[in-house]
């Protein structure tokens, strides 16, 4: 009778298991709940210009690039009218270019003047309606991304783009007027133009004038947020500058098919309009079927809404669409993957696969990793993901609704007020970061949490849990079948199970390809996540190391922009070359 009753317990809490995150479709969407609140447009400036060297003579000639910045409709400007936004940029042109001019005069003495040339597309913000954890309507906002009329002639592909971890309503994509490339949706929503020069008459003339000069002396590529705004210049000797070239490049690097894509982010709910509720923290299933909604909805007010009239252009017939992210945005993206492919959506979307990077796939694998560095005496880095995970358990998961913070964390790391700081969406992750030290100095005898150790964060029962666990399932956890389910719930086995029942590496088999990207040296989401996916998922995961070994953040801009040498760090970090090569790879399929 105690074995049947043991089956039947594990039965029951096995249904409670694959009952976690039922949100697919009831119903067709109702698109006419959705609409556009702004319309922009993102420019980069790209400028010439040339110095004299006084004792050889040479000329030099330097190509500085900006950052993107937008201009939306909202302020008051015709975006769709190139005159009126050269307007609203000049301005912003002239400070920037007084301090690249200062720092010209410093570091080489004078620069002789300078052209400039748009590399630009449209942007859009929109509401939508989708669900919330308890499977109630709700609006969401987002933010799509898009071809100018005059770069193509059809959207190629539709790129599902899925953000990053943050902490503060001001980091959503739907937000943001500046900074587009120095942010990861703002690297995804490049992927909305091709890396294509634009010349006009007067720069075409400028070009093959200096192609003579331009042979015999050097040409400097300077990118802002690499080093100072002109202290970090890359040197390239013997490059003739001209039409030809110019054509090469946009061949070389990328302008084909696979550019000019409706791009499409979901600000995740608990941020932008929905900013007061909590934000369901690796809630997957959650999420997927919240950006999954938006990326419907989005290119539904794409093809129809009377604000984009002139910017639309057609989708081609044998488009393709895949999911894209980084961090929380890898897992995301993996989760829109399983959800599209789970809900019958892949002939709908013609839906290719996903692109992840170091996403924490599997929760409780972060875990275990998490219990092996402080076994090693290890300190853990970003400790903040711990109680933002947890919290996001606690707020939407349904086998967390009867727990608080205090049944998992020291009262001592719970004092310095950090369930407060996620609550707020006032900080970002660095200035929680500053938080941390700034309440340690403060309380003289307190941790700086950013040093601190799992068993520092974790209470003790917590704690001598998951190291067991650890230490009862060390050889096998990264293995297909992962770490067993508790036989009951409990406090701590209900964080077990909540973590557990996110793991994205269980309870499907890809039909479509997941394009992996996961560094070694990750210790925020480490990669033993990469390895539970490869293992669970066999032939369908293309896992690429990535190349440098970096940590979290870093690891990130790799994934992003790509790593290379010279010249091509420079192409690489204005057009995002290893996503366009990830479009290549999973375009190149069928659905």
């Amino acid at each position: 009778m105690k074995k049947i009753l043991a089956i039947f317990t594990l039965l029951l809490l096995a249904i409670g298991m694959s009952a976690q995150g039922n949100y697919g479709y009831t119903a067709p969407p109702d698109y006419s709940k959705a609409r556009i609140t702004d319309v922009g447009v993102v420019v980069s400036d790209m400028a010439f210009y040339t110095r004299t060297d006084v004792t050889t003579q040479k000329v030099d000639t330097f190509l500085f690039i900006s950052e993107q910045e937008i201009i939306w409709q909202s302020e008051n400007v015709n975006v769709s009218d190139s005159a009126e936004v050269d307007r609203a940029m000049k301005p912003r042109r002239a400070a920037r270019k007084k301090v690249l001019d200062d720092n010209g005069k410093y570091q080489w003495g004078n620069l002789n003047d300078s052209y400039f040339l748009d590399f630009s597309y449209y942007v859009f913000r929109f509401e939508y309606p989708s669900i919330n954890a308890e499977g109630n309507s709700i609006m969401l906002s987002a933010i799509a991304a898009c071809p100018t009329p005059k770069a193509c002639s059809k959207v190629n592909n539709i790129i599902i783009g899925t953000h990053i971890t943050i902490t503060s309503d001001s980091e959503r994509p739907s937000a943001q007027t500046n900074n587009f490339q120095q942010q990861d949706w703002g690297m995804i929503m490049s992927l909305a133009s091709g890396p294509k020069f634009l010349l006009n008459a007067k720069m075409e003339a400028i070009l093959l004038a200096a192609q003579g000069v331009t042979a015999f002396g050097t040409l400097a590529l300077v990118f802002p947020g690499i080093g100072t705004l002109v202290g970090a210049v890359s040197l390239v000797g013997n490059i003739i500058l001209d039409t030809y070239a110019i054509d090469q490049i946009n061949k070389a690097w990328g302008y084909h098919d696979y550019n000019n894509n409706l791009v499409i982010m979901a600000d995740y709910e608990g941020y932008g309009i929905t900013k007061d509720n909590a934000h369901p923290y690796l809630y997957q299933e959650l999420t997927a079927r919240q950006c999954v909604d938006a990326t419907r909805y989005g290119r539904y007010l794409y093809e129809h809404d009377d604000l984009l009239i002139y910017l639309r252009h057609d989708i081609r017939k044998d488009f393709r669409c895949l999911s894209m992210g980084y961090s929380q945005g890898g897992s995301v993206a993996m989760a829109c993957h399983r959800f599209i492919e789970q809900n019958h959506l892949t002939n709908e979307l013609h839906f290719v696969g996903s692109a992840c990077g170091d996403g924490p796939y599997d929760p409780m694998a972060t875990l275990m990793f998490y219990v092996q560095q402080d076994l090693d005496n290890k300190s853990m880095k970003m400790s903040l993901v711990l109680p933002l995970i947890v919290k996001g358990m606690l707020d939407t998961n349904p086998y967390m609704e009867k727990h608080t913070a205090e049944d998992y964390f020291r009262p001592e790391f719970l004092a310095t007020g950090i369930m407060g700081w996620i609550a707020s969406k006032l900080y970002s992750t660095t200035d929680i970061e500053h938080q941390f030290k700034e309440y340690a100095e403060a309380n003289p005898g307190t941790l700086d949490y950013n040093n601190a150790m799992l068993r520092d964060i974790m209470n003790d029962k917590c704690y001598t849990y998951f190291k067991n666990l650890y230490n009862a399932n060390k050889n096998t956890f990264t293995n297909k079948e992962g770490i067993p389910l508790p036989a009951h719930r409990g406090v701590i086995e209900d964080l077990h199970f909540a973590l557990s029942s996110n793991d994205m590496t269980t309870g499907w088999d890809p039909q479509h390809t997941v394009k992996l990207f996961h560094s070694k040296g990750d210790n925020v989401v480490p990669y033993v996540n990469a390895v539970k996916a490869k293992n669970a998922f066999g032939s369908k995961v293309d896992l690429e190391d990535a190349p440098n070994g970096l940590d979290h953040i870093d690891s990130g801009t790799d994934f992003f922009r790509g790593d290379s040498e010279i010249m091509d760090v420079a192409v690489n970090r204005l057009f995002s070359t290893r996503m366009n090569e990830y479009i290549n790879i999973l375009c190149n399929k069928k659905w």
